[in-house]
């Protein structure tokens, strides 16, 4: 072999040897903690040269965590669909909190497992506001949710599709009546004939029972957040928290001291190894790290003041600043989280895509333009809501270009109802 086919030898062996550590960190550097921890016990039961010991955490966070960092963001759950929405339609801190508890209330069926003064109890608020916050947590998507009963989990979906009459919603209030086939009695409330029962009835077939069993009901729980920021006379600053980070320790005095050339290369590759995966893991927390670092300085004022002070910012912006592809932030952030002062988020909270603007020299983020409609609704006249047109219109005066069509899909996505469906659920009742 001549001495070129020796350098190119080596030169490929080198290449091969590169790409095989960079898989490696990459691979490592998407994992959650958990997964990190399995994957280093396992490396340790197979090199002698590894030490690793468990952060002493539970697996779940406690009080201070929210209700989302409970849950695996790859398994999406009715607990994951509902607190992207409160997230979204619920601003005030105070507020979402008392959400929360009624989050951790929801049954897999979609109703509430606990009685309304429970909840409250368990939010020290008085009934009053748990009765306001409850009819705010009905109008998420999917409809029937947060309901105490069938007839009300019944009814919130019959006002969904606007199909409940007068005789309808008595029947939903007396439906023990129609299982025991007591139609003459049911008949006499809803003020018909009993062969009329049947007709009034059939509605309920197109129904759902249990609205939130459409979802994935497998919770898997995960550790504490990766990343802490803190409020600084300075600044925001940013660490890990080392209290769940995975670490391991080389131990070179744990490998067999048998004097063999086999026993010599077995060695040699496991402190290699061992070394590799240490610098992996040191590389993985300074990524996660200056991402989180990039996140918290751009978005400063949501942490400040909420999310309708997000800012436009993507994958594509961060690795820009951090000299990184945009997939290695993604795999940075994936399934991270990050504990601040009001409460636990995820990374990917800290993204927002860009949104047109009526200033051509500026540009608005698309959660500041959901939090616009979405205040818009909420202090509207009580008797005369807005038409989309109108909050279009509104939207545009306060700097956003954003269309109609637009503003029914971020409706839609806040469970806020057509403006006809506001009114009639804020019109008077008539006496009868």
């Amino acid at each position: 072999m001549s001495s070129m086919d020796l350098r190119q030898s080596a030169s490929q062996r080198t290449i091969q040897t590169m790409s095989g550590q960079m898989l490696a960190s990459l691979n490592i550097l998407a994992m959650s903690n958990k997964e990190l921890g399995e994957h280093l016990s396992e490396q340790a039961l197979v090199n002698p040269a590894i030490e690793y010991n468990p952060p002493r955490i539970s697996a779940v966070g406690g009080d201070a965590f929210d209700a989302v960092s409970e849950l695996s963001e790859n398994k999406p759950s009715l607990h994951v669909h509902l607190s992207e929405q409160i997230d979204l339609s619920i601003t005030d801190v105070r507020e979402r909190a008392i959400a929360e508890v009624f989050l951790k209330a929801l049954e897999p069926t979609g109703w509430l497992g606990q009685d309304l003064s429970a909840i409250a109890k368990s939010a020290r608020i008085d009934m009053a506001e748990a009765e306001v916050m409850l009819e705010r947590l009905q109008k998420l998507d999917p409809p029937g949710i947060f309901a105490r009963s069938l007839g009300e989990c019944l009814t919130l979906q019959a006002k969904d599709l606007d199909i409940l009459t007068w005789e309808f919603s008595a029947l939903l209030e007396n439906l023990p009546l129609l299982a025991e086939g007591r139609v003459r009695e049911l008949a006499e409330i809803c003020d018909c004939e009993p062969d009329d029962i049947p007709d009034i009835a059939r509605p309920i077939r197109n129904l759902d029972p249990k609205p939130g069993l459409a979802f994935t009901q497998d919770i898997e729980p995960v550790f504490p957040p990766d990343l802490i920021a803190k409020r600084s006379p300075s600044g925001w600053e940013v660490e890990l928290n080392q209290s769940t980070s995975p670490v391991i320790r080389i131990n070179p005095a744990a490998l067999p001291d048998i004097d063999t050339p086999d026993s010599k290369k077995f060695c040699r590759a496991a402190l290699n190894q061992a070394k590799s995966l240490a610098q992996a893991l040191e590389r993985r927390g300074e990524t996660l790290l200056r991402t989180a670092t990039v996140l918290v300085a751009r978005q400063a004022a949501f942490l400040d003041r909420g999310r309708r002070y997000l800012k436009p910012l993507s994958l594509q912006d961060v690795g820009d600043a951090l000299d990184l592809h945009p997939s290695t932030i993604s795999r940075a952030t994936s399934g991270r989280m990050i504990e601040t002062p009001n409460g636990t988020l995820m990374l990917k909270d800290f993204f927002s895509r860009a949104t047109a603007s009526v200033h051509a020299d500026t540009v608005t983020s698309q959660d500041a333009a959901l939090d616009f409609v979405n205040r818009t609704v909420e202090n509207e006249p009580r008797f005369v809501p807005f038409s989309d047109e109108e909050i279009a219109q509104m939207a545009n005066a306060a700097g956003f270009a954003i269309a109609r069509r637009t503003v029914v899909k971020y409706r839609k996505r806040l469970g806020i109802a057509s403006s006809y469906a506001r009114r009639r659920a804020s019109a008077p009742r008539l006496a009868n």
